[in-house]
């Protein structure tokens, strides 16, 4: 495992990596380095309550600078601000998922988070506004951003996030890179995920071409946008989702897969000796529990893991999440995708490690290959605290594309 996973909390590697992650936004203004390591040297390794209370510390920080700033008619610096407050926020209420539907303080940080976010980006020299897509019987919250205040079509990326990232996160993971090089970006919410999880109670579905159609129908009708240059970006579990949605929705000019993902249950199924998951199969619920729950009690990443799940997969026991999983597979159905795909892999990935690889080797589509190394800094999940090297091979794939 790449050895600066473990550079902020050695003996955690879930503290550790979501420290790196939290810090590698600061390429687009996410965070401050030491303000980050100086955080994380007040925070005990493990400890749930600490990392909540000083990474919301940090964003309230950061608010009041913002508005100081803004006061001071220093707009640059109070979006600036705000954005690490987004971020901070986002980071604080990380782990705590023990009730997060019932959880005041989750959606507390979670509407600082929007809201902080949505004032960085009013203060940007780009056009934003906040969008409802129409979906089934309600509508998917998002954000569209265009580098110019024309509405001369010009090519656009959707972010489509996975596990546990929110819209907001789109502009450190692709947005502020792609308005710089001309693209417009739209980022939304998807069921299980960020504001249509937390405030409509939307949860997971494995058949997501039934989400990412919708979206794109909303998408190609905007003025801004050129509909046959529209680019799909997959995040983390968005790998396995953007794909999915893929063997059915054949609009996109292209896609980027950051990483590929074959198969999500296997971040779940590696985790289980075979015995656990005949058991499973044959609905021995309590072992199970009870097996799983030891995990849970020593392992910081596999009681958030397990525990996210439950909540955004709307599972009512941990057995019940590990069968929903397995619905969430490509195996079988890859030479229905048509589209160009970038496959992105991170080599020391802690939760989907040889995925993109073997996505990769299903696909029968147009297709490019990149590992981002440890030598490179990029070779943890989503290549966290390598966004240059990241978007210099993102953008170099796309930008011959346009």
């Amino acid at each position: 495992m790449a050895a600066h996973l473990h550079h902020f909390f050695p003996r955690n590697v879930s503290f550790s990596y979501e420290a790196l992650r939290t810090a590698g936004y600061a390429n687009y203004g996410g965070g401050d380095l030491g303000e980050v390591i100086s955080i994380c040297s007040r925070i005990p390794s493990g400890d749930e309550d600490s990392w909540m209370k000083e990474w919301r510390m940090a964003g309230d920080r950061a608010c009041a600078a913002a508005s100081k700033s803004l006061a001071a008619k220093n707009k640059v610096s109070s979006r600036e601000a705000y954005l690490r407050a987004s971020n901070y926020y986002r980071t604080a209420e990380f782990y705590r998922r023990e009730h997060p539907e019932d959880d005041e303080v989750v959606l507390s940080l979670s509407n600082q988070s929007w809201a902080s976010f949505v004032s960085a980006m009013k203060l940007m020299p780009y056009a934003f506004e906040e969008i409802k897509i129409p979906y089934e019987e309600t509508t998917l919250p998002g954000y569209i951003l265009s580098p110019g205040k024309t509405n001369e079509p010009c090519p656009t990326i959707v972010f489509n996030g996975g596990f546990d990232s929110i819209k907001e996160e789109a502009w450190f993971a692709i947005a502020a890179p792609a308005l710089e090089r001309g693209f417009n970006v739209v980022a939304f919410d998807g069921p299980g995920q960020g504001e249509a999880l937390r405030a409509q109670r939307l949860v997971f579905r494995p058949d997501w071409e039934n989400v990412l159609t919708p979206v794109i129908d909303y998408v190609v009708t905007r003025p801004e946008v050129s509909p046959e240059k529209v680019f799909l970006f997959g995040w983390s579990m968005g790998g396995y989702l953007a794909a999915r949605a893929m063997t059915s929705e054949h609009r996109l000019a292209a896609a980027v897969l950051d990483d590929g993902v074959l198969d999500f249950s296997s971040a779940f199924n590696e985790q289980m000796p075979a015995v656990a998951r005949q058991m499973l199969h044959r609905h021995w619920d309590y072992p199970i529990q009870q097996g799983v729950g030891m995990l849970m009690s020593i392992s910081t990443g596999v009681r958030w893991a397990m525990l996210n799940g439950r909540w955004a997969f709307g599972a009512d026991t941990v057995p019940d999440l590990l069968r929903k999983v397995q619905d969430y597979t490509l195996v079988g159905i890859t030479d229905k995708i048509t589209t160009p795909v970038l496959v992105l892999d991170a080599p020391d990935d802690h939760m989907l490690k040889g995925q993109p690889k073997a996505l990769f080797d299903a696909l029968k589509c147009e297709k490019v290959f990149v590992d981002i190394t440890e030598l490179e800094g990029g070779s943890t999940h989503c290549h966290m605290g390598a966004f240059s090297r990241l978007h210099q091979v993102i953008f170099d794939y796309l930008m011959p594309l346009i």
